[in-house]
């Protein structure tokens, strides 16, 4: 049977927008014909009228230009309104620099005689040796064996020994499968255990919070601060930044700061130059009472103060740099170069898209007086307030382009010299961390008291390297390493309890290998042409070169 239900009919209409909207969007494109024909008709009939005015010319091709809206040119207009406020000016005019006062002293080589301990006792004197020794002799038992100032010197050589060598257990030093001669040889274990855990640089404070580790060393820093200061004389150039002293232990004053290597620490304020750390300060926690400026203005002020009225160079970076931080230390007869921030006030305004839209090796700069700021297109870009050097003084810059090719670009002077001058503290912490001295403790104040004895070792090394042309920290170390351990007297060594000693226990106090200052010929292997090599370790005692390993032991066999 047919079906009768009648099949399902679909619209045929297609969707249309509403009449109105319709409408109002043919008057709007027949307003914007209309406006088109008007505006040809006027160029139409202006065009027979042209003559040669150079005036008249210009002013119908701004005509035929589409104009910008007057709430657009007031955007335009503002930013250059704001650039110039508080005295800051595009001009540049020269300024006037002192020139820095003359020093009599200067830094000069060490004489030839002079060995690595005699310099590291400029800062770790005898006296002050035997105080250490007091003190670790107070806090230690009573049946113990008293410690001496001489001890404590190879207690040191020896732990600047394990920075060089360095093993993730102490006790290893002494265990057989890694037994170290150097080490064993001039102390037993449980010697070296009692020393570390007894040693004291100060007598123990009364009043002292458990775990705050500034009374403990604040004696030793102020000696160190008076003797750092005492034996170099800083050239026109410091450099002031904040070093970190990794720990991760318990302690009031411990600081987190993400951009260090190491991030959690102690945190420390450095002044110094070419290298040499001349004073520091130690971040004790918000001060109670801070001037006006603030606390970080007030520890420039502070960590400044001996080198005043010199007419050296300060650079900070953008923690420390500020126009009113420039200006008092121009007062105190120091110049001052470093990079800043946006925020700081009294700076000058400089619109964003004008620095995004440098190219790399362009320069903004705005003067307001004696202060200058330089905006430079690195990777980045890098603001630096200085008043050391005239803005218009230019010079180049060695960099690295994305292909691996080192090209000179051109750059204002300030920026040339904050890239040079600015990086001292830097260098000193990564000559600490290369062979950091100290072994791990639970008490709070060991970590920073190894800091500022591996400080002495450091500004020792910069002393002893004046001079040279490719100085060694490493060949350093190892020849102080070796007069400290020489320290020790013999009636204090350990007994070795093996009747028959091995090679290299015996041969440890005049025969060991240290660096010559030229490449030769190993005597042992260069007998044999298939292994032959070349060396620049030499005996102590036979003064022949020997490779390290098994051609010493068998020279010496």
């Amino acid at each position: 049977m047919a079906d009768s239900t009648p099949s399902a009919r679909r619209s045929t209409r297609t969707s249309q927008q509403p009449l109105s909207l319709a409408e109002e969007q043919a008057a709007s494109a027949l307003s914007l014909l209309e406006q088109r024909d008007v505006a040809a008709a006027l160029r139409l009939s202006l065009r027979s009228s042209w003559d040669s005015d150079d005036e008249e010319g210009e002013m119908l091709i701004e005509a035929d230009e589409e104009e910008d809206p007057p709430e657009e040119e007031e955007k335009k207009e503002q930013p250059a309104l704001e650039e110039e406020h508080d005295g800051w000016a595009r001009e540049l005019h020269e300024i006037e620099v002192p020139l820095p006062r003359l020093r009599h002293l200067q830094n000069r080589p060490p004489p030839a005689d002079i060995t690595p301990l005699h310099i590291l006792q400029f800062f770790l004197p005898q006296r002050l040796m035997e105080e250490f020794a007091d003190h670790t002799n107070a806090a230690a038992p009573h049946e113990w064996r008293h410690a001496t100032a001489q001890e404590l010197y190879a207690f040191l050589g020896a732990h600047l020994f394990m920075g060089i060598d360095r093993l993730p257990q102490t006790e290893m030093y002494w265990s057989a499968g890694y037994q170290h001669s150097t080490i064993a040889s001039i102390f037993s274990r449980d010697r070296f255990k009692q020393l570390h855990r007894y040693f004291r640089i100060a007598p123990a404070p009364v009043d002292a919070a458990p775990r705050n580790p500034i009374p403990h060393v604040r004696a030793l820093a102020e000696k160190l601060n008076q003797s750092f200061a005492a034996h170099f004389t800083p050239t026109q150039h410091l450099a002031l930044d904040e070093a970190m002293v990794a720990y991760k232990g318990r302690s009031p004053i411990k600081q987190y700061i993400p951009s260090k290597p190491h991030k959690w620490g102690y945190k420390i304020y450095c002044l110094a130059s070419e290298d040499y750390l001349l004073h520091f300060e130690t971040y004790e926690g918000k001060e109670d009472d801070p001037s006006v400026e603030g606390a970080t203005y007030d520890t420039v002020i502070r960590m400044i103060q001996r080198y005043q009225n010199q007419q050296l160079v300060l650079f900070t970076d953008n923690w420390f740099t500020s126009p009113t931080l420039m200006n008092a230390l121009k007062q105190r007869g120091i110049r001052m170069c470093g990079s800043v921030r946006n925020n700081r006030k009294g700076m000058p305004r400089i619109p964003k898209n004008a620095i995004k839209a440098l190219a790399k090796g362009e320069c903004i700069q705005r003067q307001k007086d004696d202060a200058c700021l330089a905006v430079w297109k690195d990777q980045k870009a890098v603001q630096v307030l200085f008043n050391h050097v005239s803005p218009r003084t230019t010079t180049t810059l060695d960099r690295w382009t994305d292909e691996g090719e080192k090209i000179s670009i051109g750059c204002p002077q300030a920026i040339h010299d904050y890239f040079y001058h600015a990086r001292s503290v830097d260098v000193v912490n990564q000559l600490h961390y290369s062979y950091p001295m100290g072994r791990k403790a639970r008490r709070c104040w060991p970590r920073l008291a190894w800091w500022l004895l591996d400080m002495c070792i450091i500004n020792a090394f910069k002393l002893w390297s004046i001079g040279q042309d490719h100085p060694s920290q490493l060949r350093f170390r190892e020849e102080l390493m070796h007069q400290l351990l020489e320290q020790q007297p013999d009636q204090r060594r350990p007994v070795q309890a093996r009747a028959h000693p091995r090679a290299e226990d015996a041969l440890v106090k005049d025969h060991y290998l240290e660096h010559a200052d030229e490449r030769r010929d190993c005597v042992v292997c260069s007998h044999r042409p298939e292994i032959r090599k070349r060396t620049q370790l030499v005996c102590h005692s036979c003064q022949v070169h020997l490779c390290l390993g098994e051609c010493f032991v068998r020279y010496h066999a």
